[in-house]
């Protein structure tokens, strides 16, 4: 408050001394305030890369729970709803007649045993258009490791997923379906050959695709991590035990900066030849942001449940 305001409240005040406690009071809420929304733009600067929309709620999953304490920009772009508009709310704001319950049930199921969880199914928008909406959900904890919120990394994959079904129903080039999707995506043949990768992966690793062809795919992990992966290739049949395979780990920059990895690989048939695909996800980058999270997860507490209210 600027003096001339805090002046007006002496109009509220039996006397100096009122007025001086209740200056102090006003004073102090003022500034925690400020220091929230200076957290909350140190946070959207943490956030407004490699993920398009982040959203934190309370701990609580019944209803009417988990209240929305936090969204970013992304989600707004996203969702079409303003920050004011879903304070408070519960994200359940999102679903409508094309959500998949089992998908929602999955979910209840793992965050109520503290686990994270990962899906998709069918959101809608404040306009009411339908998107598909991915989730990477997981526990925002405090200083002594117990969780207080969750936090949504959240990604509209409308596009992917009808680029697909492109594929499916015209078999277009593959190429340009790579770059459609908007994936982080590399292809490799039964012997380790990286064949392929779309800009994503390039850009993610500071390769040309040239340079790539060169290698073998284990030739881009840590040395720790070589041998058993390029055992798993000289094992017979691998390529199809690696179809619909998850996996975590570790890839090396060309600069030989690590960057933590988690993705799904999967077996196609592509122009003859048999191709291992591994969709890729950065979660450096995710570890990062939870890191920025936790360090300001106060924020998320009584100042912006109250302005919640």
């Amino acid at each position: 408050m600027v003096p001339d305001d805090i002046n007006k409240l002496k109009n509220f005040c039996k006397d100096e001394q009122s007025f001086q406690d209740l200056k102090e009071i006003v004073t102090t809420l003022t500034d925690e305030k400020e220091e929230a929304e200076r957290r909350l733009s140190l946070l959207e600067s943490a956030t407004s890369e490699g993920y398009e929309s982040i959203m934190i709620t309370e701990l609580n999953l019944e209803e009417p729970g988990p209240r929305i304490v936090y969204v970013n920009d992304g989600f707004c772009a996203m969702t079409g709803y303003a920050k004011e508009e879903v304070i408070g709310k519960t994200p359940r704001i999102l679903q409508g007649p094309k959500t998949d319950r089992e998908v929602l049930e999955r979910l209840k199921e793992r965050l109520t045993k503290g686990r994270c969880f990962f899906g998709q199914t069918v959101n809608y928008r404040k306009d009411g258009s339908e998107f598909i909406n991915q989730w990477d959900i997981h526990p925002l904890t405090d200083e002594q490791g117990n969780p207080t919120h969750w936090v949504s990394y959240q990604h509209d994959i409308t596009k992917r997923k009808h680029a697909e079904k492109q594929f499916v129903d015209t078999q277009i080039e593959f190429d340009e379906l790579r770059e459609q999707t908007h994936c982080t995506m590399i292809d490799v043949d039964a012997e380790g050959n990286i064949i392929s990768a779309n800009n994503a992966f390039l850009s993610l690793t500071g390769y040309e695709n040239e340079e790539l062809k060169k290698h073998k795919v284990w030739e881009i992990f840590p040395n720790k991590y070589k041998n058993s992966l390029k055992e798993r290739f000289d094992e017979a049949e691998e390529a199809t035990r690696l179809n619909g395979k998850e996996f975590k780990g570790i890839i090396k920059h060309k600069s030989g900066i690590p960057i933590q990895v988690k993705g799904v690989s999967r077996l196609l048939t592509l122009k003859d030849q048999q191709v291992i695909r591994a969709e890729i996800q950065n979660i450096s980058f995710q570890k990062k942001v939870m890191d920025t999270l936790q360090k300001h997860q106060r924020t998320f507490g009584r100042n912006v449940n109250n302005d919640a209210k």
